[in-house]
């Protein structure tokens, strides 16, 4: 197989690919005329060169369960929120009745 060169763009372009798993290694690699092995080698050092590990489907699934309690959490403070919100709109609701009854009198 002869050596072809690839320039910086095509290299980039397979690699944001490859990591943004549009494509696997192999396809790729096929497709361009070299060995899957060559992508995996443009991945990991795109990868090294801007300190981009690779993360498990389960490091993503604890941080995923993670995030769903958090966002639970400040839902349930937003609901608690919106709740004390109504409560103080009433409270002031019932405060200006009162005042207005004194201050014009009432029947």
């Amino acid at each position: 197989m002869a050596k072809i060169n690839y320039n910086s763009e095509t290299r980039k372009q397979v690699i944001k690919l490859v990591l943004k798993n549009e494509k696997s290694a192999n396809p790729m690699a096929k497709g361009l005329g070299i060995g899957p092995n060559m992508v995996d080698r443009w991945a990991n050092d795109y990868r090294k060169e801007r300190r981009i590990r690779k993360v498990s489907i389960e490091e993503l699934a604890a941080k995923n369960r993670e995030l769903e309690k958090l966002l639970k959490k400040r839902e349930k403070e937003l609901a608690d929120e919106k709740e004390t919100v109504e409560i103080l709109k009433k409270l002031q609701a019932n405060v200006v009745i009162k005042v207005n009854l004194f201050a014009y009198g009432h029947d």
